[in-house]
């Protein structure tokens, strides 16, 4: 406003305009809908994912902020639009789900017979929603080489041997049909036979067990499907944790819940430029 218009504008009145518009989108978020743009692509499967983020809270230091993509790729892997949603910190994941639904049943009205796709990370509440709500579950191919990288350090005392330990396995567990099934069954074999009861050992071969039906990579990767969370965790970052969490800053609830709105809007898109013809829509 100062450079453009020679008017000096104050925090203040920036910050009420946030409100403002804010309170708009929050009373109207389960009532307009928002068209989705046309794709460069035939739409071939969709990816539904979430994760969580810290946000500085006034009076209750750091707690988890949701934030959830809907991602539409075509029969070769490309991705070619994202919807972004975030909520704000809460007891329990209620309000974020609901979000998470009333989007994923638009689209969903829109693309009825497309295979569905979850993709997480390891957390337990993630599959709770998403094993309901699609037909493939994918464990992010990232989170799992973690926990490859955890277990290396059972398998080979030497650090040369270690990281090419690690580097075969995570090979064969992107690209080798049943990768995860060989890799549960080598650590299986490690520990009767050096008869180890080691914490670490035990802990990895219980999670590939858990997650051995969400791990078939190289089946995913022929049909084109996601195996990394990375647009979701981008996410994370772009939505929340550039704007909630810089230094000094300490958010209210509510004021962080129009925040995400506008940014989910902003950087979903096609979404503010119709967010605003709505508000134009009810003027008339």
């Amino acid at each position: 406003m100062e450079m453009h218009h020679g008017r000096k504008t104050s925090r203040k009145l920036i910050q009420s305009i946030g409100v403002a518009v804010g309170e708009i989108a929050q009373e109207h978020e389960f009532e307009w809908q928002y068209a989705i743009p046309v794709m460069s692509d035939v739409v071939n499967h969709i990816s539904v994912s979430r994760d969580g983020t810290t946000t500085p809270i006034l009076g209750e230091g750091y707690r988890e902020t949701m934030c959830g993509t809907i991602s539409f790729y075509n029969s070769e892997g490309v991705r070619m639009h994202t919807i972004y949603t975030a909520c704000a910190p809460e007891y329990g994941k209620e309000s974020f789900d609901s979000v998470m639904d009333m989007e994923l049943s638009w689209v969903k009205k829109q693309y009825p017979r497309l295979t569905y796709i979850g993709l997480a990370d390891g957390a337990k509440n993630n599959w709770t929603y998403l094993d309901t709500r699609t037909e493939v579950q994918i464990l992010d191919f990232f989170h799992a080489t973690e926990h490859l990288a955890e277990v290396s350090t059972e398998m080979e005392s030497n650090e040369t041997n270690r990281r090419r330990w690690l580097e075969e396995a995570c090979h064969d567990l992107k690209h080798k049909t049943n990768g995860a099934r060989m890799i549960l069954r080598e650590l299986k074999v490690h520990r009767k036979k050096y008869k180890t009861s080691s914490e670490v050992l035990n802990k990895n071969i219980v999670y590939l067990e858990n997650n051995l039906k969400r791990m078939e990579y190289s089946k995913y990767r022929r049909m084109g499907y996601p195996i990394g969370s990375g647009v979701t965790e981008a996410a994370c970052k772009v939505v929340a944790k550039q704007r909630l969490s810089s230094s000094g800053m300490r958010w209210s609830l509510g004021t962080a819940q129009h925040i995400l709105l506008l940014r989910g809007l902003v950087c979903t898109e096609g979404r503010w430029r119709q967010f605003w013809n709505h508000i134009d829509n009810k003027r008339a």
